[in-house]
């Protein structure tokens, strides 16, 4: 019955420039198993060539900041935001490639979501909120109250040159042999919270209609885009519904 309803599940898809040989999809998750500094280790490709070796067709490898400084989604997440980075990345995308598997990596800043930096947080704007099932409250300590984190409001040239960094994180991505990169749009991390009409109140060229909530986004897939060239498979993973 199984071969009948999903008949197609282990037949060959293809996804602009390159084909997957079936469509069961590791979709991007944080493993936390990075060095401190972001980079591959032994645990992080092993972890994936065992997911690749058990037949999966398309491995997209979760949550790579694009800035350690302003955010990091986890003390032990990848890191795409340093050339010297490249080489162990390039070691993972060999790794799943060598199993016949595809392989694409996630960029995700988490913006007011961060595990770190604690403090400084930044986001679209500097509303305190708390959204279901999303990291919007500070460490908690033993004796303390929950309660949300506090951020501050990006500048413009602080946007700017987070854009800048994405594109530097996917051109990184590219070098290292991975097929395409996937930008983390959903969940209320950053890009999320410049899309949402719910978190971004800004009253700039970034906030206010549905086009000028895209334009942080938009804006990354056009730097990667003259950066990468434009045969280079960008792809988005979002949220339809905020839970509020």
């Amino acid at each position: 019955m199984s071969e009948t309803i999903y008949k197609h599940l282990f037949s060959p898809i293809r996804i602009a420039n390159f084909e997957v040989p079936n469509r069961v999809c590791h979709v991007p998750t944080d493993i936390f198993s990075a060095n401190p500094d972001g980079s591959v280790n032994q645990r992080t490709m092993t972890y994936y060539e065992e997911i690749a070796k058990g037949g999966c067709g398309f491995i997209i490898v979760g949550a790579a900041t694009p800035d350690k400084k302003t955010g990091r989604p986890g003390i032990l997440s990848l890191a795409v935001d340093e050339d010297p980075l490249i080489p162990g990345l390039g070691e993972l995308a060999e790794a799943i490639h060598r199993h016949g598997a595809k392989a694409s990596l996630q960029i995700q800043h988490p913006g007011r979501q961060a595990v770190w930096p604690r403090k400084d947080l930044i986001s679209a704007t500097d509303m305190v909120v708390d959204i279901p099932a999303s990291a919007g409250h500070e460490v908690i300590y033993a004796e303390g109250d929950a309660k949300g984190k506090s951020v501050r409001a990006m500048s413009g040239e602080e946007i700017y040159d987070l854009i800048e960094k994405f594109a530097e994180g996917a051109w990184r991505v590219q070098q290292a042999g991975f097929d395409c990169v996937q930008l983390h749009g959903a969940h209320g991390y950053l890009i999320a919270q410049f899309m949402s009409p719910y978190v971004n109140k800004r009253n700039d060229r970034f906030g206010g209609s549905l086009m000028a909530r895209l334009r942080f986004p938009l804006e990354i897939i056009k730097s990667i885009q003259h950066k990468c060239g434009k045969d280079f498979p960008i792809g988005i993973r979002f949220s339809g519904e905020e839970w509020i």
